[in-house]
């Protein structure tokens, strides 16, 4: 099964608290990546993708991080069944073909001691483009959960796409070709275990 792989920055780590790179694993459970598009300008499509993966890493000493984190294609899911195969098939996100999208960012935009955009680039259909994720919240911290203690870091992000500058251009312009992402993401060292 090929996955996609996320390294997110963990910009706001504190360094006193880690002495080295980390590598982060990111919670499928936990983390999500929807989208949505407008539809002959009335009303929205929505979706989401089922099959997610990813890693981060982070160096509290220099700054220094990254993204890597993978969807499959395939794993598109409007809740429609017949919608859904429109979306795998060539017409849009071609699964058989390009079964993988990828997200990869090495430059973190750090403000008054904030995370706030993380920026990096989309590959998807053959084709890679700039993207910059907004941050809505971003934080790290220790959690319990049923009597496990583990490090956590998370947020939500946000984007637009423009997906005919991938070569999606069916149905343009009666379905909108700029498509927003939400993705919420939770993550925690990669040799913790996530209940």
């Amino acid at each position: 099964m090929r996955a996609l792989r996320l390294a997110w920055p963990l910009a706001v780590l504190s360094a006193a608290a880690v002495a080295a790179p980390v590598s982060y694993t990111v919670d499928p459970t936990h983390t999500s990546v929807y989208f949505a598009a407008s539809h002959f300008d009335r009303t929205t499509v929505r979706g989401r993708f089922g099959k997610i993966d990813g890693r981060i890493v982070y160096d509290p000493a220099t700054g220094a991080g990254g993204i890597d984190f993978t969807v499959e294609t395939a794993s598109v899911d409007s809740g429609n069944r017949s919608l859904d195969g429109v979306l795998r098939s060539p017409q849009f996100l071609d699964a058989a073909n390009s079964p993988v999208a990828r997200l990869r960012a090495d430059r973190f935009v750090v403000e008054n001691g904030k995370l706030v955009a993380v920026e990096g680039e989309l590959s998807l259909l053959g084709t890679t483009r700039p993207l910059r994720l907004e941050v809505d919240r971003f934080s790290c911290g220790e959690i319990s959960l049923f009597g496990i203690r583990r490090k956590v870091c998370g947020g939500d992000f946000h984007a637009t796409v423009v997906r005919s500058a991938f070569g999606m251009t069916r149905f343009l312009p009666e379905v909108g070709d700029n498509v927003t992402l939400q993705i919420s993401v939770e993550a925690s060292p990669a040799d913790s275990t996530a209940p």
